[in-house]
């Protein structure tokens, strides 16, 4: 059976999510949403799967925006 495997985000993908925001939005540091981003592994607890969804809807954004700007 297919699994989906887990694609952890580049430093350049890194670069286009404000932590802030993202920090305010869940209640906890942009420090430990920079944690969150930088992991090789997927997330395993709930909170940390709603930031790396939220994080991936922003990346997704920002590349189809410069898709259509080529």
């Amino acid at each position: 059976m297919y699994t989906k495997e887990f694609i952890p985000f580049t430093e350049h993908q890194i670069k286009m999510v404000n932590a802030s925001a993202l920090a305010r939005q869940f209640n906890c540091t942009s420090m430990w949403i920079g944690k969150v981003l930088r992991l090789q592994e997927a997330p395993i607890n709930l909170k940390t799967i709603k930031i790396y969804e939220a994080a991936r809807q922003i990346i997704e954004i920002y590349e189809s925006q410069a898709s259509k700007d080529i």
